[in-house]
């Protein structure tokens, strides 16, 4: 999610700080044409004279809560590049911005002026946009003659950054979907805990009824059974379970109103309006359902793994793992988060580029990260599993590890397009008219489905 490339240049260095500054008011919106046809300088070609330090420049996104991870990474790629005796080094550029929008539209106008980054990291859900406008550098001939992928979690690749057979983008941490649950709730009402087996997970009907025998008591300390975002993300990773689409067909339609869809609203329903043994909206005002699973008062939360860390500090009752729900029983799927290193189109070095992501790709580079306790959980394998199992420390016993680890083979990508992003927020904002029970699920299916077919129309005519 950030990519800005410094030249190597120190003129041209000093000029992209003060166009990153300006920038701040600027409405400029570069184009693959115009990147390519910036001219290479003078002092851009004294500096990558052979024998000589060449610099790349890394954009990240300037977020108070990352910068140090993400520093550390770059610090020991530099490391990692000096002891392969490559004459190239890597320089940060931190981009300050408020979110992921006003970052990349700093980053483009960098590039429309001619002082494109070389590399850095970007959203997921942005990727189909810098793909579909060229602004992202196609990586896959670089892969296939020097990246070993097997060293990785392979399935991380398959998100927005590969599109039709090519990769414009490297992963660069991972973040997915796991039931954490309480299992002192569950052995005080006498109940199997939800499986682990990711092939063989408890089925919709199976986490209603574990959700209802937990749920019990009145207000303030009324505890709850069940607890997760009907979001677009879920609801796909639902349907695939039960043979559907993950949010589109095979040609790109939206199919958030077929009968899948709306028998996996209609389990939410139950659990709201009918059992009442999943918190609503007023329900999680005050206190927020991650706040209630840590107090105690909830028996299972579907959420991601951003949340390891803060499992390890439980310390008044056991913790446990288990996978997804899946609709019948059978294979569970998990939604995945994955945000990509990239090359940004413009970059006059690429070759040295592809050298800089390699370096940052490095099992030392991913363990320097990893320290910090920044960036998901690390896609290299000989890290992931060894941070797991630091974050999540003695809180969660071997199985749950386990059923953490395993979680990243049975991922699947969110289908983010030029407009799922967008869409996806718009039904955030309408979705509590139907949590609150002033629509049926039905009905907000059907919502649902007007929304992305109006943005695929509005898309389709720009």
């Amino acid at each position: 999610m950030k990519r800005m490339k410094k030249t190597a240049a120190m003129l041209l260095a000093g000029c992209m700080v003060l166009g990153l500054c300006a920038c701040q008011n600027s409405t400029g919106n570069g184009t693959a044409d115009s990147v390519g046809a910036v001219q290479e300088t003078a002092a851009e070609k004294d500096a990558d004279r052979p024998g000589e330090m060449v610099d790349r420049s890394f954009s990240m996104a300037a977020y108070s809560n990352e910068v140090d991870g993400w520093t550390a990474m770059i610090e020991e790629a530099n490391r990692q590049l000096e002891a392969d005796g490559k004459n190239i080094s890597i320089k940060i550029n931190k981009v300050p911005c408020t979110g992921w929008p006003e970052y990349y539209q700093k980053v483009i106008t960098q590039m429309a002026g001619g002082s494109a980054p070389d590399i850095g990291r970007i959203a997921e859900s942005y990727m189909p946009m810098l793909i579909n406008k060229g602004q992202v550098a196609d990586l896959t001939d670089y892969m296939a003659e020097d990246f070993d992928m097997s060293r990785y979690y392979e399935k991380t690749f398959e998100n927005s950054a590969f599109v039709d057979g090519h990769y414009y983008g490297l992963p660069s941490g991972l973040n997915y979907y796991l039931v954490y649950y309480n299992k002192d709730m569950f052995d005080a009402a006498g109940l199997e805990y939800p499986s682990s087996d990711w092939n063989k997970a408890s089925s919709f009907d199976e986490y209603r009824e574990m959700a209802k025998a937990l749920t019990g008591g009145e207000g303030a300390n009324k505890t709850y059974g069940f607890s997760a975002g009907p979001y677009m993300a879920a609801i796909g990773m639902f349907n695939k379970s039960l043979g559907g689409n993950n949010v589109f067909d095979e040609n790109g339609n939206p199919t958030m109103n077929d009968a899948v869809t709306k028998e996996v609203y209609a389990w939410f329903d139950t659990m709201l309006r009918e059992d009442y043994s999943m918190p609503r909206p007023t329900d999680t005002k005050v206190m927020s359902a991650f706040d209630m699973f840590k107090a105690g008062r909830l028996g299972m939360i579907l959420d991601g793994t951003w949340w390891l860390g803060a499992i390890k500090d439980i310390k008044d009752f056991n913790v446990g793992i288990a996978a997804i729900p899946s609709g019948n029983g059978a294979e569970a799927y998990t939604s995945q988060f994955v945000d990509s290193f990239v090359i940004f189109k413009g970059s006059k070095h690429e070759a040295e580029a592809w050298e800089a992501v390699k370096a940052i790709m490095s099992t030392e580079a991913f363990q320097a990260l990893a320290k910090t306790g920044g960036g998901g959980v690390p896609v290299a394998k000989d890290v992931a599993n060894a941070v797991i199992d630091e974050s999540l420390g003695s809180a969660v016993d071997e199985s749950g590890k386990t059923c953490a680890e395993e979680g990243m083979n049975h991922t699947i990508k969110v289908p983010y397009n030029s407009y799922y992003q967008e869409a996806d927020q718009k039904v955030n904002n309408v979705m509590d008219e139907w949590l609150l029970g002033k629509i049926t699920s039905d009905q907000f299916a059907e919502n649902v489905q007007q929304i992305l077919l109006d943005y695929a129309a509005k898309d389709a005519v720009e």
